[in-house]
């Protein structure tokens, strides 16, 4: 069953605040990659608000990545913590006063995700390794050209 990331916006008139405290399955995340995967629920908590014409969802979301190792390819569990998660809608863009904010949360989720990761914060094998690694003078290939 997917998640519902409804927003009523009726139920907010009158300054009143949606409170939302959840935890999903990372389903609705829907990354299928052999480089990237999501196993964990994900923790979510904020309020939903209206600001004039405008309505405001502010979140805190935390999940946990698993991506391969940059040096010896195995599984690093990372965190991916989206502390300040705001995303605003114009009312008038809302039709029939319910706004899904799914795809805005796994975007923000997605783009927290690091590039590249090691296991322990340091690899254990990067010494082994390191004969593979550039030295630095080679990082820049053309620095000699005038």
């Amino acid at each position: 069953m997917k998640p519902s990331f409804k927003i009523y916006v009726d139920r907010l008139s009158n300054g009143r605040t949606e409170e939302i405290q959840e935890t999903l399955s990372p389903d609705f995340i829907d990354v299928k990659e052999k480089d990237l995967q999501f196993h964990t629920p994900v923790e979510m908590e904020g309020k939903a608000y209206l600001a004039e014409d405008h309505l405001v969802i502010q979140l805190k979301v935390a999940a946990e990545a698993i991506i391969p190792c940059s040096i010896c390819n195995e599984e690093v569990k990372k965190k991916v913590v989206v502390k300040s998660f705001y995303h605003t809608e114009e009312l008038e863009n809302i039709r029939g006063q319910v706004y899904d904010y799914g795809d805005p949360l796994r975007e923000a989720i997605l783009l927290e995700v690091p590039p590249y990761v090691e296991c322990e914060g340091k690899c254990p094998k990067r010494e082994e390794l390191k004969n593979y690694f550039s030295k630095g003078d080679d990082q820049f290939p053309f620095a000699d050209l005038n």
